[in-house]
């Protein structure tokens, strides 16, 4: 949490993405399926009269062989997986609406992301990351009351994707593995400085706030590119603006085109408040209307088309509910793994909660406890981090601050710092409305600096990886 982060928003933004929605449709790269052998026929006996066609008798017909279509470190990735991925991505498309798309750039999209996607969980076995069955039990709970669906619909759902329980519950599995390690090895980096907050608030850009849903093409360029190279980036980058002046789909283009990692979602970025975009963005997007896209833009990384897909205008808020919060933190580090850091907050929550039924024993328990053994800074105070507004914490943290009923003691929280629990002991709604803007400002730097850190993560792991593709 003290590294010094000093990276720009331009870089931030050229890079960011909807990585982590992409990696929701991935399916697990980690397990090597078996190659099937094809059936050897019997040789054929002659016939007796020399041009008439022979056929073998009782031959079974030959079984497609599973061949290996990538080596990823030790690991493999076979044409059967990458064929159901293909398989569930044409189905995501076409959810979004996206459909005829073209096969070799839709296995060339599904390929790359499964190599990321085994390199990411390499790394996370060898540093001794799990995820447990009941951890896995409650992100599907979780993703069907989302969607206001049963078990069994979850089930049905699931069957009309061609796609198995078992492999559904093997790619959940596989996101938040994925998803802690980016929380070990990222989120935890980012810091938000408040000088940059409050330059944002006070900035005539943010009197005028409008946000935009926004997708984009990119054409990458590689770092101290020759000079012929950048003109061949910026030929192509031309060429795919014109064709779509010419009425092409911008979805379509993404998925062949870009070389972002959003690519398999049209190159969705989701809602960007003008407060975030750097002014080389911002001028070409004022005066565009829904559905109208830039021009080319060239950035450091390399060449930039972006689409308005929607624009709405900022409201303030005036209302804010806070939280008066405390909590217990045990982090994780090299001499604390996960597992004992979760054991030893569920020991802690056990000492405290066995006092409930006695509210003012439970408080000193608590305060005693946070004191002894908290590794944050509001242990002095035993616990109490003050009142706290929705966007202030990471979104864990937050989460279990907005369903933990007040006076009860949460359970065990894992955050990007490490393991807490906490107690919201009162809330209040107040009149707050600089607070609520200080604090979506800051939920917005954060995703930015995220999404660079994380992009550049990636990028220097697949580097150091050993990474081959089958040319057969």
């Amino acid at each position: 949490m003290n590294i010094k982060y000093i990276s720009t928003i331009i870089m931030a933004f050229c890079f960011g993405s909807v990585f982590a929605d992409q990696i929701e449709s991935n399916n697990s790269a980690t397990k090597i399926a078996e190659s099937s052998s094809a059936q050897i026929l019997p040789k054929p006996t002659p016939a007796p009269i020399a041009p008439a066609p022979v056929k073998a008798v009782n031959s079974a017909p030959l079984k497609p062989i599973n061949k290996i279509v990538a080596y990823v470190n030790k690991r493999i990735i076979t044409q059967n997986e990458l064929t159901n991925q293909m398989a569930q991505a044409k189905f995501n498309l076409s959810e979004r609406g996206i459909k005829d798309t073209n096969t070799a750039d839709l296995k060339n999209k599904v390929l790359e992301q499964m190599i990321m996607q085994q390199i990411q969980l390499d790394l996370a076995q060898r540093g001794g990351i799990r995820t447990s069955d009941a951890e896995v039990n409650d992100s599907i709970a979780a993703n069907e009351k989302a969607q206001r669906i049963t078990d069994e619909q979850m089930h049905q759902k699931l069957a009309s994707q061609g796609l198995s329980y078992d492999d559904f519950r093997s790619q959940i599995r596989d996101q938040i593995t994925i998803e802690k390690l980016k929380q070990r090895e990222v989120d935890g980096r980012v810091v938000i400085n408040e000088d940059e907050v409050t330059r944002i608030l006070n900035s005539e850009t943010y009197k005028n706030k409008i946000d935009y849903r926004l997708a984009d093409i990119v054409i990458n360029m590689p770092e101290q590119a020759m000079q012929e190279v950048i003109a061949q980036k910026q030929k192509q980058a031309d060429m795919i603006y014109q064709l779509l002046k010419q009425g092409q789909s911008f979805d379509q283009m993404a998925i062949k085109y870009s070389s972002a990692p959003n690519a398999l979602t049209g190159g969705d970025l989701g809602w960007k408040s003008n407060t975030s975009l750097p002014p080389i963005i911002l001028n070409q997007l004022t005066g565009l209307k829904q559905g109208e896209i830039t021009q080319v833009i060239k950035l450091p990384v390399g060449f930039f088309i972006f689409k308005v897909n929607g624009i709405k205008q900022h409201g303030t808020p005036q209302i804010v509910r806070q939280y008066n919060v405390r909590h217990i933190l045990i982090k994780v580090n090299e001499l604390t793994s996960d597992d004992e850091a979760h054991q030893k907050i569920n020991d802690i929550r056990a000492k405290i909660v066995k006092y409930s039924g006695d509210p003012a024993r439970e408080s000193q328990e608590f305060v005693a406890l946070a004191k002894q053994y908290s590794e944050d800074t509001s242990s002095l105070k035993g616990g109490d981090i003050g009142w706290v507004s929705k966007g202030d914490t990471v979104p864990q943290f937050e989460h279990a601050m907005l369903t933990t009923p007040i006076g009860q003691i949460s359970q065990a929280i894992r955050s990007p710092f490490g393991w807490h629990i906490l107690e919201v002991m009162d809330t209040r709604d107040s009149n707050l409305a600089n607070d609520k803007e200080k604090a979506e400002i800051r939920m917005e730097l954060r995703d930015t600096k995220a999404q660079m850190l994380y992009t550049e993560w990636v990028r220097n792991l697949k580097e150091m990886a050993y990474v081959k593709i089958s040319d057969d």
